[in-house]
C-alpha cells in the first residue's frame, strides 16, 4: 500500500511540475525552516503550511502561514517565513505539519497548479 501512495505522489508531482525538496523529517522547535522546491515551468509559486493534509479544491488550507517563494538557480524556489515569537506560530509549536507549493500559471486552463503535500515535524 505504501508503494501505491509513493507512486501516486511522484505521478502528481510530475503532472504539476512541482517537486518538494525540503523540509522533510524533523525541524527543531523555534527554528523556521526554509521551504525548497524544484519547479518546472513559469509562474508565481506560493507555499502553504497547515496542521492538516486535508485538501479543498486540490490545495491544503493556509491556516498557519502562506508566502511567495523566490526563484533561484536551476528552477529551485525557496521561501523562508518570518520568525515570530508567539506560541501559536507553527515553528514554535511542536507537532506534525504539512506544506504544499502552489503555482499560479494559466497555461493549461487551470491557473492554480498544486504540488504534492509534504509532511514535516516540529520537535
Amino acid at each position: 500500500m505504501n508503494v501505491f501512495i509513493a507512486t501516486a505522489a511522484v505521478a502528481f508531482a510530475a503532472a504539476s511540475g512541482i517537486h518538494p525538496i525540503a523540509p522533510t523529517g524533523t525541524v527543531t522547535k523555534g527554528d523556521v525552516p526554509t521551504f525548497r522546491m524544484k519547479v518546472n515551468g513559469k509562474g508565481a509559486v506560493f507555499v502553504r503550511v497547515c496542521r492538516s493534509a486535508k485538501r479543498s479544491n486540490g490545495a491544503i488550507c493556509d491556516d498557519e502561514t502562506t508566502g511567495r517563494a523566490t526563484r533561484g538557480k536551476g528552477g529551485v524556489y525557496t521561501y523562508k517565513p518570518k520568525a515570530y515569537k508567539f506560541a501559536s506560530y507553527f515553528a514554535n509549536r511542536p507537532g506534525t505539519y504539512y506544506w504544499q507549493a502552489v503555482r499560479i500559471a494559466c497555461d493549461r486552463g487551470d491557473c492554480r497548479q498544486e504540488g504534492p503535500v509534504t509532511r514535516f515535524t516540529v520537535r
